[in-house]
């Protein structure tokens, strides 16, 4: 079988727990939410990816896989109470209005 190695810190889990630190306002990161960071990657991970050679969800889906972890990780800072943002009602679609939205334009 071939493996595919990605860049899980740097693509996948970095952003992830960057974005749900910001959002949950957490007074600090910690291993469970790199551990829930984690889990979370790998649950994304689905039987094409791996039929193909990736061990990690195509570059492709990142901005979702991103979405997710940050949920995970602002969900362990409410959870444990490091969070100093309210726990919005709907998590999910919180931290997508907060994602940046590049626009490109054309200059000519």
């Amino acid at each position: 079988r071939r493996y595919v190695p990605g860049q899980a810190n740097n693509i996948y889990i970095f952003p992830g727990v960057g974005l749900g630190a910001l959002v949950s306002e957490t007074a600090e990161v910690t291993d469970e939410m790199f551990l829930a960071a984690a889990r979370t990657l790998a649950g994304l991970v689905e039987p094409e990816d791996l039929e193909v050679g990736r061990i990690y969800p195509a570059l492709t889906k990142i901005r979702e896989v991103s979405l997710r972890i940050a949920a995970a990780v602002a969900e362990v800072a409410h959870r444990s109470g490091l969070a100093r943002a309210t726990r919005p009602a709907d998590l999910i679609e919180d931290i997508r209005g907060r994602m940046f939205q590049p626009v490109y334009r054309d200059c000519a």
